[in-house]
């Protein structure tokens, strides 16, 4: 029994040290992201998104002001008064000891021209319009974001060109010494040889600091300290549809294009509100007051109520409202002009984006061709090079083709991707790529 005992217990123990040293070995691993959770990470922390948050919340707030523009105001005082001394007049109290009041005063306005509820309309697009300001702003961080997740992939991929770019120079230059060692080249080609591979081991220490910038630029807008890798994304298409197409969903379903209609609409209301100012304006007071003395004097009226309404009629003020109105029908101008120039600017952006993916679409095929024969051509001069049948200037141009060709490839497949989620942004549909990072991040 004690045999079994120990036994069991040496194995807890190795199990414990196994769980250990696999803890250690995986603390020292970077951390991987995945593009969708940068996106959850950067509209969950980014300073843009929080800021149109708080935006939201005052926009609600403005409401409550608005609203309490039509509730009634209650309010209550009293007070307390201490005489120096009593009077009287014959049998009459003229003046007590001490008196005291407590009044309650109702005041609700009954008719202002409708300005009440214009303000309360004004107040209420506002908040619909920081409603799409704050789902802009995640839109436009998760944009940004994906910019800054591919500039590292670029990068990363650049490395490793200039990496395999540095192992082709060493591999030369040892071809040139073996050959200047039998004489068949000149001590030219060899330094040639010598100084490819330290430009190449330049260019690959340049491509280190370019990683390094770009992860740096990730980490601001994700809030992440500490190293980290980056996953691959799988490659994504967009659904088919012609330029009008586009078009037509991106006035339907731009954000700002929303804020703009509904800047167009409060300044609808802000005239209205200024041609109240010409109506009349009716509200109704009422108060309740309980008062005490010591002693009471001789007309003394315990508590009272009362109740007034009052009609103003505005004649003249010197052409303010005048003025007030003629600038909320130029604000309302302003509007129109600018949700104008909005859609027009939009058209253009959806354009621009649209042409840029159909030219990627096209340019992949020919860079891959590109690139086949590069690989093609480079593995024939370099052999040539070895016997004597190319020159150093051959393989180092072959070797130059290789490289463009490799970048320029590179750099289409990741503008491809960014070119579809550029277009996804200028037609509003941005939010379907950040759907699961919007459903993290808490709504204000």
């Amino acid at each position: 029994m004690i045999r079994h005992a120990r036994i069991i217990t040496i194995c807890l123990v190795l199990l414990s040290m196994s769980f250990c040293f696999s803890s250690a070995a995986l603390a020292g691993e970077p951390r991987r992201i995945t593009l969708e959770e940068a996106w959850a990470l950067a509209i969950g922390s980014n300073e843009d998104v929080r800021i149109a948050a708080e935006g939201v919340r005052q926009s609600g707030f403005s409401i409550n002001k608005a609203t309490s523009k039509i509730l009634p105001t209650v309010t209550a005082e009293g007070s307390y008064t201490m005489y120096t001394e009593e009077k009287s007049s014959g049998s009459f109290v003229t003046q007590p000891d001490n008196a005291s009041k407590m009044e309650i005063k109702v005041t609700q306005p009954l008719y202002s021209g409708g300005r009440e509820w214009a303000n309360r309309r004004q107040a209420r697009y506002g908040y619909e319009s920081s409603r799409e300001g704050f789902e802009l702003a995640k839109d436009g961080t998760a944009l940004s974001t994906a910019k800054a997740y591919y500039s590292i992939l670029k990068a990363l991929r650049d490395f490793e060109i200039k990496k395999s770019a540095l192992k082709r120079a060493d591999e030369r230059k040892k071809v040139a010494s073996a050959r200047f060692a039998v004489g068949d080249v000149t001590k030219s080609a060899v330094l040639r040889a010598e100084a490819e591979s330290a430009g190449a081991e330049a260019e690959l220490i340049k491509a280190k600091e370019n990683l390094r910038d770009s992860k740096d630029s990730l980490k601001r807008l994700i809030g992440v300290d500490g190293d980290f890798e980056v996953v691959e994304p799988s490659a994504r298409s967009y659904g088919a549809g012609s330029l009008e197409e586009h078009i037509a969903k991106a006035v339907e379903g731009r954000r700002d294009l929303r804020q703009a209609a509904l800047s167009e609409r409060s300044a609808t209301e802000g005239v209205k509100y200024a041609r109240g100012s010409f109506y009349p304006s009716l509200k109704l007071d009422g108060s309740y007051s309980v008062r005490e003395q010591d002693p009471e004097t001789t007309f003394f009226q315990a508590d009272s109520a009362s109740a007034t309404v009052t009609l103003t009629f505005p004649i003249f003020e010197g052409f303010l409202r005048k003025a007030e109105l003629d600038e909320a029908s130029s604000k309302l101008r302003e509007a129109e002009l600018e949700k104008l120039s909005l859609r027009r600017d939009i058209e253009v952006e959806v354009r621009d984006a649209y042409n840029n993916l159909e030219y990627f679409k096209a340019v992949i095929e020919s860079l891959e061709k590109r690139l086949s024969f590069a690989e093609e051509d480079y593995t024939m001069v370099f052999e040539q090079f070895k016997y004597g049948l190319a020159t150093t200037v051959d393989v180092i141009d072959a070797d130059a083709n290789l490289i463009s060709a490799q970048s320029s490839l590179m750099n289409a497949r990741y503008d491809s991707e960014l070119a579809i989620l550029n277009l996804k942004y200028a037609t509003g549909t941005m939010s379907e790529e950040t759907a699961k990072a919007a459903n993290e991040n808490d709504h204000p």
